[in-house]
């Protein structure tokens, strides 16, 4: 989207709109509109005086068009300099004007360039991001070009720009299906069918979605209609694309047989006066969905015979989902024989390859429900979307996946419990897990025992790793160190990897070392003592510092980390902590995880690895050590955790803080991420519930609560549920084990708050009433003011609308006197919300009125939405200008903030808006794009809200039936909220209907 900064902004995609440093600038004479609109629609280009005339005059020309058209421009050209537009952006060229689009932003061109945009990602193989430009494209759409005020000498441009519209929704539904987001497809296919019923591609792109959702009979249905409608409205058949769909429906293909080729490929930007061309069918065998395997070892050797056991165990095409299960002992390459097998079978799993690190035998394995979201989200949902519960996961998974040739591999699982719900429900997958254990439980698997190699593979494992000259040069030492070896996997590969890190070594001198018997087990061991050994020597070769790096990384109980963490580790600069961490990763004692050139890049500790660093902790520094590097990483978690929060919300607002010291907190670690705190938390959100919980465990709780409350803004805005979760109930048995009661109120209001914005409120009033109690008792009067006005929240959606008044009333002095001015605005806009529900307009203006003076004092969230409740007093008013542009603007805040919710309100006011305007189509095309984002992040409230909007636009469209059921959805989610005051709007407009039915039956 277009900086507001002093930059002229135009908008031709949808009705003109004219802005300058952000402010809205009107054209209000319909002959300057018209040859503004001529010159915008060749911007760039120099368009004749006799096209610009045609444009102004369709018919009757007057005596003197040049000396008016150069009138018109005259006049624009002051316009433009009234608003302050300094550069010359009328150009006089014969044989007419040009418009200078240079330092301007222009939607049309925008709206180019991010098709240009898409088209490079196709082509680079990155279907996700071609489809975030596509989407972007298509969001600058506010309606056709120029509408409302189109000449007839437009029409061939207007058509062009049409058809390029319809491109992009092409390219874009092509995209969609590659990645297999059918289910988010439908929706927005079946509008687009809708308002475009002759478009045989969408029709065709609609059956392939429906058939892959496992709607076949929905697909075939809906060929036989489109079939019908064109012979009945062209007198034509179906055409080609069609027929193949169709054809591959009857003999149950659904386009695997001849497949779509994917990923699909994106047209260009077409330049102007060339028609665009049709989306480009993209080139066969390209992959499809994701492959999320680890590389396969180019030094893998053998397993012959457990291959081919493997590849047959795992044929798809039966009834049940085939498992197979790779037992045996650490060190025997059960992963490495996973992956191999894996990579062969990507041509028989061709819609794609998922793999997780159940990290089976940590201290924190990775949940079931954490691998569920972490395949939930690579299969294109977003964070917002995945259910809470385990069995909701498990059950959204199994539908995605069923009747998809994909392949799972669940490695390094503890238990059953880590895997039974994994698994997928149809026999067109398959599963293969390793494992230490046998998990018999586990249906349907087949087992596969793995034990060491023979002596023929163990050799080539060490001539791959070390290479022909140095085993050529002593044979026999080669035999001895296989033999000593034992032909364990590992440690023929640990020997061979010391060998080949080591290239001044000869043979005899590793063989000699594995020689003495009794150090051997220290050497060879499979178990940790092995993995000690070995590393020990590579530990050895570090200088002190990074030795003391070393020890403390194993202090993280984190997935991965990011560099910064190194310096409040050693309470050192950060630029020394990243010397010591490349000297650690030259000795491979930390892996780099994340792909090359990424500019947040993560690191990690192999398993093993910090076992042993850990064992070196506990024997060189002494546990307060320990526990002091731990909190200066938690401080500085916290310093950052503020400062992104102070970023969504214009100031250190609407927390309460605890008295956790952050005056050892590393600046230059805080500089490093205040260009993109929210890009920090992205990153390094693991890393925050991590620390929360481990300092809660070491009895840090002031830290742990304060931690948990600062993150809680940033959990609530990214729709972050789990960690939220995660984070209070961990730290809130800490606080309740020391005792803290102002603790425990913060960690009750911040779940209070979480149950209400998941609008649970049986759950969240209790939490919020015992929060303000404790904050009561303590004498914490902010805390208890924020802990009232949550409480007051619930007491308006469950139709207490006096006593949410009354109790905001009370809340604003005690927030003032904290100095808290987001709260504030927050409270005093939920009071105009209120009135404004009650009809009491003046109230509710003289309330918005305070919540502006509010937010000029400050910038974030809470001054996004109220300029969203600003526009919903003019919807009120019908004042249906200044409401759509306070939506627009609101859209643009929200979207800058990542805020989904108020993105989800604003696109509810824009929408309803066009509704209101007859502008149907439009309105309901962006009200469905609320409904499916209100779902998304699983807001029932803000879900009833575009539901009754979308039923006025159906009832406006004469769909009584649509516009019913749509009211019927709402008012059964209204009940389960216990809104009853909601409730009353859903059943009066039902009433509505119902009086209308008997109306026409009288008449």
């Amino acid at each position: 989207m277009p900086s507001t900064g002093r930059k002229l902004e135009l908008r031709l995609l949808g009705p003109m709109e004219i802005r300058y440093d952000g402010r809205p600038h009107a054209v209000s004479a319909p002959r300057l509109r018209t040859v503004l609109g001529t010159l915008l629609l060749r911007a760039n280009e120099v368009v004749s005086l006799q096209h610009l005339a045609d444009s102004v005059w369709e018919e009757a020309m007057p005596a003197d068009p040049a000396n008016q058209i150069a009138a018109c421009v005259s006049r624009l050209r002051r316009t433009f300099r009234q608003m302050g537009v300094e550069q010359d952006v009328l150009v006089t060229q014969q044989p007419g004007y040009r418009f200078v689009t240079d330092g301007v932003w222009l939607d049309t061109l925008a709206f180019r360039e991010l098709r240009e945009e898409a088209r490079r990602h196709q082509e680079a193989d990155d279907p996700r991001r071609a489809l975030a430009a596509l989407r972007s494209a298509l969001a600058l759409w506010r309606g056709p070009v120029l509408s409302g005020a189109a000449s007839r000498a437009w029409q061939p441009e207007l058509r062009r720009w049409e058809e390029e519209r319809i491109a992009a929704h092409e390219a874009r539904f092509d995209t969609e299906l590659s990645l297999g987001l059918y289910e988010d497809l439908i929706s927005g296919l079946s509008l687009f069918v809708q308002q475009h019923p002759l478009l045989e591609r969408p029709r065709a792109q609609l059956m392939l979605a429906l058939s892959r959702s496992g709607r076949r009979a929905d697909a075939l249905r809906l060929y036989h209609d489109t079939a019908r409608l064109l012979r009945d409205e062209l007198g034509v058949s179906p055409g080609p694309e069609l027929r193949r769909a169709h054809e591959r429906l009857l003999h149950g293909a659904e386009g695997r047989d001849t497949p779509e080729p994917e990923p699909p490929a994106v047209p260009a930007a077409s330049p102007a006066h060339h028609p665009p061309a049709r989306p480009a069918r993209p080139a066969a065998g390209q992959p499809k969905v994701p492959c999320q395997l680890p590389g396969d070892l180019g030094e893998f050797v053998g397993r012959e015979d457990e291959t081919r056991h493997l590849l047959e165990v795992l044929a798809p095409g039966g009834t049940t989902t085939p498992v197979a299960l790779v037992v045996g002992p650490g060190g025997t390459g059960k992963t490495a024989l996973a992956v191999h097998v894996a990579h062969r079978l990507r041509s028989v799993f061709d819609e794609g390859q998922l793999y997780v690190d159940l990290r089976g035998l940590d201290t924190h394995p990775v949940s079931a429900e954490e691998a569920l979201a972490r395949f939930l989200r690579e299969l294109g949902l977003s964070g917002a979307a995945i259910p809470g519960s385990l069995d909701e996961r498990a059950a959204l998974f199994r539908s995605l996946i069923a009747g998809r040739r994909m392949l799972l591999v669940l490695d390094n699982a503890g238990d059953a419990r880590q895997v039974v719900p994994l698994l997928p429900g149809t026999g067109s997958c398959g599963v293969l897990v390793t494992s230490r254990s046998r998990m018999t439980t586990v249906p349907n698997a087949r087992v596969l025992e793995l034990g060491v190699f023979g002596r023929r593979h163990a050799h080539e494992l060490l001539r791959r790793l070390v290479g022909d000259e140095r085993l050529a040069a002593e044979p026999h030492t080669s035999d001895e160190l296989v033999e000593y070896c034992g032909r364990l996997p590992l440690a023929v590969r640990i020997v061979g990897a010391k060998l080949a890190s080591k290239p001044h070594w000869p043979l005899h001198k590793a063989a000699a070392r594995l020689a003495d018997e009794r150090r051997r087990l220290d050497e060879l061991t499979h178990e940790s003592l092995a993995v000690r050994s070995t590393l020990e020597l590579s530990h050895q070769g570090l200088s002190p510092a990074a030795r003391k790096l070393f020890r403390r990384l194993a202090l993280l109980e984190v997935p991965d980390f990011s560099d910064w963490v190194c310096a409040p580790l050693l309470d050192a600069p950060l630029t020394e902590a990243e010397d010591l961490l490349d000297e650690l990763l030259d000795t491979r004692l930390v892996d780099v995880i994340s792909p090359p050139g990424s500019t947040r890049p993560r690191y990690r500790l192999h398993d093993l690895v910090r076992l042993f660093a850990l064992e070196c902790l506990r024997e060189a520094e002494p546990k307060v050590e320990w526990e002091a590097a731990v909190q200066r990483v938690a401080e500085t978690t916290l310093a950052l955790a503020g400062i992104a929060h102070r970023r969504i919300c214009g100031g250190d607002f609407t927390v309460v803080h605890g008295t956790a010291s952050l005056s050892s907190v590393p600046s230059d670690v805080v500089e490093r991420t205040t260009g993109d705190p929210l890009g920090w938390y992205e990153a390094d959100r693991p890393t925050i519930t991590a620390l929360c919980l481990q300092t809660a465990e070491l009895g840090q709780d002031e830290l742990a609560w304060d931690l948990a409350a600062t993150s809680r803004c940033l959990f609530s805005v990214r729709f972050h549920f789990d960690d939220w979760l995660l984070t209070h109930d961990g730290a809130l048995a800490a606080v309740r084990r020391q005792g803290n009661r102002r603790g425990e109120a913060v960690l009750l209001l911040g779940l209070g708050d979480l149950y209400l914005t998941r609008r649970q409120y049986d759950r969240a009033v209790p939490l919020l009433e015992e929060s303000r109690r404790l904050f009561h008792l303590v004498g914490d009067c902010h805390g208890y003011a924020l802990a009232l006005r949550k409480a007051a929240c619930a007491d308006r959606v469950l139709g207490r609308p006096e006593r949410a008044l009354a109790r905001w009333q009370e809340c604003l002095p005690l927030l003032r006197a904290a100095g808290d001015l987001e709260a504030q605005a927050q409270v005093v806009r939920w009071m105009a919300q209120t009135e404004l529900e009650r009809g009491r307009r003046e109230e509710a203006r003289a309330f918005l009125r305070d919540a502006e003076r509010l937010v000029t004092f400050f910038h974030g969230r809470s001054a996004a939405q109220v300029r969203l409740s600003q526009a919903d007093l003019h919807l009120a008013e019908e004042r249906l200008g200044p409401a759509y542009e306070a939506y627009g603007r609101g859209l643009r805040d929200a979207t800058a903030l990542g805020d989904l919710s108020g993105r989800c309100a604003a696109l509810l006011g824009l929408g309803t808006v066009d509704v209101r305007r007859g502008g149907l189509p439009q309105g309901e095309e962006r009200l469905r794009q609320a409904l499916d984002l209100a779902r998304s992040i699983q807001d029932p409230l803000l879900e009833s809200e575009v539901l009754l909007s979308l039923a006025a636009a159906r009832r406006a469209a004469g769909d009584a039936a649509g516009s019913v059921a749509l009211l019927r959805t709402g008012a059964a989610l209204c009940r389960r909220m216990r809104a009853p005051l909601r409730l009353r709007r859903f059943l009066d407009a039902l009433a509505g209907h119902s009086a209308e039915v008997a109306g026409s039956s009288t008449t």
